[in-house]
This record gives C-alpha cells, sequence and structure tokens, in this order.
C-alpha cells in the first residue's frame, strides 16, 4: 500500500479517503477492504481475510504502515483511540502542535491528517515516557 502522501497527491481532496488506517491502530480480526501489497505489488494478504497477530509482524517486517480496513470510519477510529489517552496530556499536545501548524492551512486534507498523525503520536510517546525527538 502506499502511504498517505502518495494518496493525497493522487487526490488532494481526500474525497476517496476509506477506512485506511495505521498500522498501530489496527486490531486483531479486522477485515481488509482490499488487498495488502509490498513494495513490488506482491499481495502480502488478500482484500476480505481477517487480520492476525501473525500478518500484524508480516506487515512490520515488509514496513507496511497502513491498510484498508471494511467497516472503518477514521473519525470513528480516532475517537476511540483518542478516548483511550490521557485527556489533558492530549490537550496539551493538541495546544503545542497547533502552534507548529499555524502557518498551514488546517483545512486541507493532507495537512489536517498530518496534524491527527504527528499529535497522536507525540501522545503516546510522551504517555511511554519518551521524548518528542
Amino acid at each position: 500500500m502506499g502511504g498517505e502522501l502518495h494518496k493525497y497527491l493522487n487526490d488532494p481532496t481526500g474525497e476517496q479517503e476509506m477506512g485506511i488506517i495505521n498500522l498501530e491502530d489496527i486490531q486483531i480480526d479486522m477485515v481488509l477492504a482490499s488487498d495488502i501489497k509490498e513494495r513490488s505489488g506482491r499481495v502480502l494478504l488478500a482484500e476480505g481475510s481477517k487480520i492476525g497477530e501473525k500478518h500484524l509482524r508480516v506487515f512490520k517486517m515488509w514496513g507496511i504502515t497502513e491498510a484498508d480496513i471494511k467497516g472503518i470510519e477514521k473519525e470513528e477510529l480516532t475517537a476511540n483511540v483518542v478516548a483511550q489517552l490521557d485527556q489533558n496530556l492530549f490537550h496539551e499536545v493538541e495546544i503545542q502542535t497547533r502552534e507548529r501548524f499555524c502557518h498551514l492551512d488546517m483545512e486541507h486534507p493532507f495537512i489536517k491528517e498530518l496534524f491527527r498523525l504527528l499529535t497522536l503520536r507525540l501522545v503516546r510517546r510522551r504517555s511511554k515516557g519518551q521524548n518528542d525527538d
């Protein structure tokens, strides 16, 4: 699968966005809405397959960072992930990230997604006691 940048370069409006979610948010027994392919195009796991623990390990080994999942909306997934995080930490990181993005168009789909991903990553890292670097 291509990355988010590739997707938005091909469709800057973001209208084709479906259930493409980051590997770290994929859970066991989710079902693929499209094939997962490695860089040369070989299928690692076919559309309609249920994801297992073994598949997640294989995806990490092959550098797969995201998957198109059936029945998942990105907003729903983000709300579930955010609900599990420390809300005070999330709010603090969100404010700091907005300061970093203050000169960017936050309505642009790519910038909006980058902001979402960076905020979630920073909150996760800080909650584990890691630096932002």
